[in-house]
């Protein structure tokens, strides 16, 4: 029933992303630790044994995830009564969790569909469990939604043969895509963590390559493209529940770059001239302008139907010495933006944008399109399929060589 494993929840379809992501910042880390192979369950589920160190990495660094958590108990029981019973003396025997002081926390849920009871059930059992418990090792414990030390989660886990209940930590701050930069948002944003993926699955060499995003709305790929180039932290261990777990003590206190010194190169650019000052704004919130990055990051008002590799090296001169470059972008759907022109207009647009990226000879693009005519209007065949889903929208990551 103990169980003892670090989880990272994913975006349908993420796991061999987020394996990719996490064997890169592990092997830049400051811990010198092996990656152990992680255990799948579907295809938007690692699990890892728990080392505090792989945990502090993953809290810290992982952009592509959605939720990382720490497993601390698993029941197969779908009534609450023996859920109860079963939670009590594990909880109480657990030596993971705080044994002096007080302790503020709340109880989230994940997917919980085939248990038994409500949802709201589900959860007082765990509350009631985790202050009975908590009392009984001398912490007084308080349910507080708004300021909590620790969240605990629990959720429905497992493949449809052998389902059962878990209950851990999150210990990745909540939802991974709430990065705290976006201040202002275009008319139907790409989650970080799926522009994450949508980077990672391009390929992109931040060391040889320049990365454009031709329609950039917010800058959300353009801000998680400098953040991967460099291994920044998107969550400071300082904010994370560090300091009430025991397991995590002596871990660093501060989060630097992981891949210090790489310098991307990344134009963001947009048809709209109103999108501009919403990216301006987006990469102020994010760190990400200034003397340091005013030729590492450019923006620029530009239509990609007419987009040219002269234009690129115009408006980014400190590329001019890389050979090729990656296209990064995620274009209308014809669901929340796209559909006032029609259908027909819109695969024009593929159309037009595919034909306007063969002028860019030896380099890729990656997209990820909620839409099932795109590949057909767009023009050509890609070298990777990845189905996924943005937001409940069903889709799929595309990669093409140009």
């Amino acid at each position: 029933m103990r169980c003892d494993e670090l989880r990272l929840t994913g975006s349908g379809g993420s796991n061999r992303v987020m394996e990719a992501e996490m064997k890169r910042l592990v092997m830049r880390s400051p811990f010198n630790i092996p990656l152990p192979k992680p255990k799948r369950e579907g295809e938007a589920t690692l699990q890892y044994p728990f080392d505090a160190r792989i945990g502090w990495v993953a809290a810290c660094h992982h952009r592509t995830s959605s939720r990382i958590s720490w497993d601390l108990f698993a029941s197969t029981a779908v009534r609450l009564e023996p859920r109860f019973e079963e939670l009590l003396p594990a909880l109480q025997s657990d030596d993971r969790l705080p044994a002096a002081g007080s302790l503020r926390f709340s109880v989230d849920l994940g997917s919980a569909q085939d248990f038994e009871a409500s949802p709201l059930q589900l959860r007082g059992v765990v509350k009631n469990a985790i202050v009975e418990a908590l009392a009984t090792r001398g912490v007084t414990a308080e349910v507080d939604a708004d300021r909590p030390d620790v969240v605990f989660v629990a959720r429905r886990a497992g493949m449809p043969d052998s389902r059962r209940t878990v209950v851990g930590i999150d210990i990745g701050l909540g939802a991974r895509h709430r990065r705290g930069a976006r201040v202002a948002a275009g008319p139907a944003p790409l989650r970080e963590t799926m522009a994450a993926q949508l980077i990672m699955l391009s390929r992109w060499d931040a060391r040889s390559e320049i990365l454009v995003d031709p329609m950039a709305g917010g800058a959300t790929i353009s801000i998680e493209a400098a953040g991967l180039a460099v291994g920044a932290a998107i969550r400071r261990p300082a904010d994370l529940p560090f300091r009430h777990l025991a397991a995590f003590d002596g871990l660093p206190v501060e989060a630097p770059d992981l891949f210090p010194g790489t310098i991307p190169r990344i134009l963001a650019l947009d048809i709209d001239a109103e999108r501009i000052p919403t990216m301006v704004g987006n990469l102020r919130a994010a760190g990400l302008t200034g003397p340091s990055h005013e030729n590492s990051i450019v923006i620029g008002q530009r239509d990609v139907r007419a987009l040219t590799p002269d234009d690129v090296a115009a408006m980014m001169p400190a590329a001019r010495d890389m050979k090729s470059g990656v296209f990064c972008f995620n274009p209308p759907y014809g669901v929340r933006m796209g559909a006032e022109s029609g259908e027909e207009k819109l695969l024009d647009l593929y159309a037009d944008i595919g034909r306007a990226l063969a002028r860019f000879r030896g380099w890729r693009a990656a997209c990820f399109v909620a839409n099932a005519r795109f590949v057909y209007a767009f023009g050509r065949s890609p070298a990777m399929t990845k189905p996924a889903t943005n937001a409940e929208l069903p889709g799929a990551f595309f990669l093409y060589e140009l």
